[in-house]
């Protein structure tokens, strides 16, 4: 259980591409790391075997790539959801008219 209250931050230490940044969030400072690793992970492997001018370039294409992976999760989950939300309906309709069920394996 978090002991910390709703609005307090902590500074967490973090080094994201081999520079340090002290972050301040409300969330607890382990996923803070994580979060951090996360990008540093990211913009390291688009660094390998290129040739980028800047951090700031690669900062830029990993915020791109992590980005694009976020949408496209949002969007598998509104899909699963959709189809969550299908069947349930399906299953109220078959309940609701007292029919009899068939379970295929």
């Amino acid at each position: 259980m978090n002991d910390r209250s709703p609005n307090r931050t902590t500074p967490t230490m973090v080094r994201i591409y081999g520079a340090e940044y002290s972050v301040r969030s409300q969330a607890d400072p382990e996923y803070v790391r994580q979060v951090a690793e996360a990008v540093d992970r990211e913009m390291r492997r688009l660094s390998q075997n290129r040739v980028i001018k800047s951090t700031v370039e690669v900062a830029v294409l990993a915020a791109m790539h992590l980005a694009d992976e976020l949408f496209r999760t949002r969007q598998q989950l509104q899909e699963v959801l959709q189809r969550v939300g299908d069947t349930t309906d399906a299953m109220a309709k078959v309940l609701d008219e007292g029919s009899p069920m068939t379970v295929k394996k």
